[in-house]
């Protein structure tokens, strides 16, 4: 009878393990991963999202995975208040807590560094491999670009709050002293999520080149690449990702604390798990239109990634015109600059304007018929790679918002004061920047600033 048992103990064991395999061999229609870096003053927002992500959970169509890290000290003691990087698997209703967790990486450095490409790597391989899907979608979470955190005292975290949280509680005096310490400058263009605790954070071409790893291993691109985090929808991230994403899902602009709204959009993808990248995308914009209206400058945009090349082809026939006419043409293209508000304004930023906005208000300033034909054809490529976008009314009106920005800081003062403005000089080796290397308005505007 005791023999009997452990042998029926041993088959469900065995089949369960069975049926485990079996189920993993069998693809969901999406895999939604979400590189989640609240190892900085975003934690409270990032417990927020978690909660929003397990309102709703994984369903046996769609796998939601979630990368979290938290600071050495907390800056909330919500969900029992334990610092390092967690990997969930998030079903209904659960905590973002360590019991609840598939993987505990606290024991890892080297992978619990969420400012080093090697940690992100080794989670998407992960997430691909562990629950695989018909679709992926990755989604990057944290600071973004353009953001400048300089924490010198409790009144800049609040100061700075509007670039992602309208209201960010104060932190604890020692973790303040470490951010004022570690937290560098984040250039205007190429870097995201920082953090806190090694003062490492990935540029987009660290990204990029985890993204391409993976498109590599699929077979073909990535059905959604997304930026939970402030001023990534440029040409220049489009252009990075375009030979290993399909759709770049972004903002122009800075975004309030509590980001997207995930319960909004993984309720519809559980509903219509068979959406296509586009609607999936879709459905976020949807979601952060819903949440914030009017009532701030926010923007989302869904751009065509297939589109990035001959947008940025485009803008590089723009600046060989600007270039060849530039003694008549230079009070033009000032003018049509000085009307543009740069995004990121509130928080000091000089350095991106709306692409398709600044074309437009060139083209209709110039009396040269080449150099607005090239104006106009560098609007047009823009907008047809817009697939979708959302502008509250105020960033339709302050800053021209029509889904795509670009680098273009107004002086050479504003250039300089632009911590990583070396990444926009065609001589740069480090974290090269492929639209500034292999494109010409790199070259137009050193022309242009000196």
């Amino acid at each position: 009878m005791v023999r009997s048992l452990v042998y029926f103990i041993v088959f469900i064991v065995s089949t369960t393990g069975f049926l485990a395999t079996q189920a993993k061999a069998t693809p969901a229609e999406w895999t939604v991963m979400i590189f989640m870096n609240a190892k900085n003053n975003l934690e409270p927002d990032a417990i927020e999202n978690f909660n929003e992500i397990a309102s709703r959970g994984s369903t046996p169509d769609v796998n939601v995975v979630v990368e979290m890290g938290r600071p050495a000290v907390n800056i909330t003691e919500a969900a029992e208040k334990w610092s390092g990087v967690l990997r969930f698997y998030v079903r209904q209703n659960q905590e973002p807590v360590p019991s609840q967790a598939v993987v505990d990486l606290r024991g890892k450095p080297e992978l619990s560094d969420l400012g080093s490409p090697r940690a992100l790597q080794d989670f998407v391989d992960w997430a691909v491999e562990t629950y695989p899907a018909k679709r992926y979608m990755l989604v990057i979470w944290n600071h973004g670009q353009g953001w400048r955190f300089q924490l010198a005292g409790d009144a800049d975290v609040r100061a700075a709050s509007a670039s992602r949280n309208q209201a960010v509680p104060a932190m604890p005096a020692a973790a303040l002293q470490k951010a004022a310490e570690n937290t560098p400058p984040l250039g205007g263009f190429r870097a995201v999520s920082f953090d806190q605790d090694t003062g490492n954070f990935l540029f987009n071409s660290d990204i990029q080149s985890v993204t391409e790893v993976l498109s590599s291993r699929l077979s073909r691109p990535i059905d959604v690449i997304g930026f939970d985090a402030c001023l990534m929808s440029m040409l220049e991230t489009a252009y990075a990702f375009q030979n290993s994403s399909s759709v770049l899902l972004a903002s122009e602009e800075l975004e309030p604390g509590a980001g997207w709204d995930y319960d909004y959009f993984l309720k519809r993808l559980s509903a219509k798990p068979s959406a296509t990248g586009l609607e999936l995308s879709q459905m976020v914009v949807d979601g952060y239109r819903a949440r914030y209206g009017d009532s701030h400058s926010t923007t989302l945009s869904v751009l065509d990634l297939s589109k990035a090349n001959a947008t940025a082809a485009a803008i590089s026939k723009f600046a060989d015109v600007l270039l060849a006419k530039y003694d008549t043409e230079k009070s033009n293209v000032a003018q049509a600059r000085a009307g543009m508000k740069t995004y990121g304004s509130g928080a000091g930023l000089k350095t991106s304007v709306d692409l398709i906005g600044f074309a437009q208000r060139y083209a209709a300033i110039t009396n040269d018929e080449a150099a607005k034909t090239a104006a106009q054809a560098v609007a047009a490529s823009a907008s047809e790679s817009v697939l979708y976008n959302y502008a509250s009314a105020r960033s339709k009106r302050d800053t021209m918002s029509n889904g795509v920005a670009i680098y273009f800081p107004a002086s050479n003062a504003d250039f300089e004061a632009d911590p990583y403005h070396d990444g926009y000089l065609k001589e740069n080796t480090a974290h090269v920047v492929d639209f500034v290397s292999k494109e010409r308005w790199a070259d137009f505007l050193k022309h242009n600033l000196q």
